[in-house]
């Protein structure tokens, strides 16, 4: 325990050195004082120095040598790499902070669980938008007006510009990128996606159509190829007292990172597990699966 009984930092080390390491996640938990970050190691074999040092931070030659030295791994790194390290860290008996989505493919997801429940260890999804006191409370909100339809815009241009325009973006598209964030506030706001139709280019844009469970339906309009100078994500659901509409582009001035930090360092010290988590995470694999599958 640390002063006046507060449970220690958490000790972190961070897998990758890329855009989102560098600019979200290093600096997160490097800030405290829930976590500590005490190293970093990348796959790509690219330099992690530069980063550990900017956050007194050591830099790792191997995996095993940073897990040896961890309580939990946080991962910024491609899908495909994330859920074959994450199951290696889970069974070394560490906790997990993983980015969306959890893999490429549903079998690789469930892999990542089954190790997850072997070994017992708190993991949380970086679905950054349910961090946001506003979203929590717009969709509280909502789901109390019981609505019966409703419609997601999320077009952006990440694939074409940015610090996150790289392979695996542009390779797998909208589905894996963008369709995590749009299933899950679907799922929360209309219950689970049970049956999708698309049609689209994955790579470029997509429009699909939800039935959800109870009889709900949805649909959502997904670009990672926008031209609009801004990013546009937008909810629109209609109840019996009218249409609630939600900006989550706007609602995103509210910094989500110290609450991303204090939930994961509560649940490992013994709170309430996050309710994004692994298993969430495979819940939402599956949808992009059923996804893929319309558009074929």
């Amino acid at each position: 325990m640390s002063e006046a009984g507060a449970p220690r930092p958490l000790v972190v080390g961070l897998v990758g050195a890329g855009p989102w390491a560098t600019n979200v996640l290093a600096p997160m938990l490097a800030a405290g004082p829930e976590t500590t970050l005490a190293g970093v190691w990348t796959p790509s074999g690219a330099s992690a120095r530069g980063l550990a040092v900017a956050h007194g931070a050591h830099a790792f030659e191997s995996f095993e040598a940073l897990v040896a030295h961890v309580d939990a791994v946080a991962f910024a790194v491609p899908p495909g790499a994330q859920a074959e390290l994450a199951g290696r860290a889970a069974r070394a008996g560490r906790h997990l902070l993983l980015d969306k989505p959890l893999a490429f493919d549903v079998p690789a997801a469930e892999r990542v669980v089954a190790a997850v429940e072997a070994a017992g260890v708190v993991t949380q999804l970086m679905l950054t938008h349910r961090y946001r006191a506003a979203t929590r409370e717009w969709l509280e909100g909502a789901r109390a007006a019981r609505p019966e339809r409703a419609r997601l815009t999320f077009l952006s241009g990440a694939f074409v510009r940015g610090p996150y325009a790289n392979a695996w973006r542009r390779e797998y598209g909208v589905l894996h990128d963008l369709g995590p964030h749009a299933f899950d506030l679907l799922e929360a706001l209309l219950g689970p996606i049970e049956g999708v139709m698309g049609s689209g280019d994955l790579r470029r844009s997509v429009k699909l159509a939800f039935t959800h469970a109870g009889g709900a339906v949805s649909e959502a309009e997904l670009s990672g190829v926008s031209e609009l100078p801004k990013t546009v994500f937008t909810i629109e659901c209609e109840c019996e007292t009218g249409t609630l509409a939600f900006d989550a582009v706007a609602a995103s001035s509210e910094s989500p990172w110290a609450e991303v930090r204090r939930s994961f360092a509560r649940a490992v010290h013994g709170g309430a597990r996050p309710a994004h988590d692994a298993a969430r995470g495979l819940a939402l694999q599956r949808a992009i699966a059923r996804a893929l599958v319309a558009l074929k």
